[in-house]
């Protein structure tokens, strides 16, 4: 079950557990109120629910965005949110270091990833335009807009990278994969690491990249 589908899946127990002390509890003062006109308690009970259900998935949504922990929790082996530093070698052996940003809630997650030259000169940047996760298998799959400052357009691209983690019930700490550009037949091997459940600055995360891949530049 995806972790969109297990949240609605609690709310909709909550919900339940709700209604159920509405109906026990309040039923019979409504049920006396409206004895002249019966077919009010159904309409109220389900306008109710509704109410509460939508009450409780913006307050819990809400409480996701400002609490870390809860996201985490909420998406379990499906969470990737926050930054990843990497890197990889172009199509020249070129080293670049590679910051990725991975904003992310229950029904989406955005790509926004970053290269620099060894001597940290912006490169290229891209963003993801689709996605899928697949925490069963450990797979990540994402397509992009791949902006290379030295071309004149950009170009489109797939990465296929697979989760290392500690367990099937973990969120993975690194990734592995391969990039490749649509109109490109090479690949790209690509590595990163997560860095934070938040979002660094480019500045902070540039320099962790430096420090943690220094050795494998030229």
């Amino acid at each position: 079950m995806s972790p969109y589908a297990q949240f609605n899946a609690v709310l909709a127990g909550f919900t339940v557990l709700i209604m159920y002390f509405l109906v026990t509890y309040v039923g019979p003062l409504l049920r006396s109120e409206s004895s002249d006109y019966p077919f009010l308690l159904p309409i109220a009970a389900f306008l109710t629910s509704v109410g509460v259900y939508r009450f409780l998935t913006m307050g819990l949504r809400w409480l996701m965005e400002r609490w870390e922990w809860l996201r985490e929790l909420a998406l379990g082996p499906d969470y990737l949110n926050g930054t990843w530093i990497g890197w990889f070698r172009g199509h020249s052996n070129e080293f670049r270091y590679m910051i990725e940003y991975f904003e992310q809630d229950l029904d989406t997650l955005v790509i926004r990833g970053f290269s620099f030259t060894s001597d940290k000169k912006q490169h290229a940047n891209w963003h993801s335009t689709s996605y899928s996760i697949d925490s069963k298998t450990g797979k990540l799959r994402f397509t992009y807009d791949f902006n290379v400052f030295a071309q004149n357009k950009p170009t489109l691209g797939l990465n296929e990278s697979l989760f290392h983690r500690k367990s099937k019930r973990h969120a993975p700490d690194r990734l592995h994969g391969l990039a490749q550009d649509l109109n490109d037949e090479a690949r790209i091997a690509v590595q990163s690491l997560k860095v934070s459940n938040q979002l660094l600055t480019i500045e902070e995360a540039l320099e962790l990249a430096v420090n943690r891949f220094k050795n494998e530049a030229p």
